[in-house]
């Protein structure tokens, strides 16, 4: 399957999952309901998805309480790993497809460290530099005698603190290098790019088909994919916050803070509807109990929490709150 088609049925696969949670609601409208067949007869990938997402939903249910807790473990965080895994005959496919970066990782000369979603940890390298690890990350470390520092992030968000006197780091991703000397940051992997944020010091980041690299000065933030780099002044809260555990909401977007929020989540998916999705957010909020974050949002905001099974919570309107 090329990369295109894969697109597509990713794509199809969260609409599909999307369409499942709407159509539970117990005030289902006719237009929703024409609105979902025709996206249905749209396509036979749509079908398909639907199809799919139908087969999780029983095969989940047929599940005893503890397996199905397993198995939504197993199965990882992304749509993609969720969805495709637990579809999977039994637990083994889910089990080997969450797990395939550990194992690459393992089956490296490399040591190699990771946390649980929800899970920080904070670790000091050989040179005195420290390295702290966010949400569902995974990364490999290689330090050399002359101490000098390779990492390669997997998966997930690190935060790197150079001690006085570090030798020169080195971190490899799937869309490029970063190279720095002396300096704090964050590094993190989204599904399609990267980004570095400087704290402080500089680096020079080599998007992997680039044939040159771009510096990124203290108080800046780069996104970069394989050829690509866009430079934007400014580092967001969150490049540190996380680290004292919260997600900070500077009049943050709802969709946008669900979506950051999600990473955090040990249930399965989070998912804000389009009808509040331009609602604002301001506050910190602690990571440590991601319901509690949910809890609150419908005491800040015109919003309710609607748990459809237990791997999907959507976040929608109540109608029963004046939005004024």
């Amino acid at each position: 399957m090329n990369d295109t088609l894969a697109a597509q049925h990713e794509q199809a696969l969260e609409q599909a999952a999307y369409w499942f949670a709407s159509l539970q609601g117990e005030q289902v409208s006719s237009a929703e309901r024409k609105a979902w067949q025709q996206w249905l007869a749209k396509s036979s990938i749509n079908r398909e998805a639907w199809a799919k997402v139908e087969q999780i939903d029983r095969q989940f249910h047929r599940l005893p309480a503890q397996e199905s807790y397993q198995a939504l473990s197993r199965a990882g965080r992304s749509r993609r790993q969720f969805l495709y895994g637990l579809a999977g005959i039994g637990l083994t496919l889910p089990f080997v497809w969450s797990q395939r970066e550990t194992l690459d990782a393992a089956w490296s000369s490399q040591n190699y460290f990771e946390t649980a979603v929800g899970e920080q940890r904070q670790l000091a390298l050989k040179d005195g530099s420290q390295l702290w690890l966010n949400t569902d990350t995974l990364v490999s470390v290689d330090e050399q005698p002359n101490h000098s520092q390779t990492l390669y992030l997997r998966r997930g968000e690190l935060y790197w603190e150079a001690a006085g006197h570090a030798a020169p780091i080195v971190i490899n991703t799937n869309f490029g290098r970063v190279q720095a000397t002396g300096s704090a940051m964050g590094t993190r992997l989204e599904s399609d790019s990267a980004y570095v944020a400087m704290t402080n010091g500089q680096a020079d980041v080599m998007p992997r088909d680039s044939a040159s690299s771009v510096r990124v000065e203290r108080q800046q933030t780069l996104h970069f994919n394989h050829a690509n780099a866009v430079l934007s002044e400014g580092v967001s809260a969150n490049v540190e916050a996380w680290r004292a555990g919260f997600l900070v909401a500077d009049n943050m977007r709802l969709d946008d803070f669900v979506r950051d929020l999600d990473r955090y989540h040990p249930r399965g998916w989070l998912k804000c509807s389009e009808a509040v999705a331009n609602l604002r957010l301001i506050g910190h909020y602690s990571l440590t109990d991601t319901d509690r974050v949910l809890d609150a949002l419908t005491l800040s905001l015109p919003v309710t929490v609607r748990h459809i099974t237990p791997w999907f919570t959507l976040i929608e309107s109540n109608k029963n709150i004046s939005h004024s």
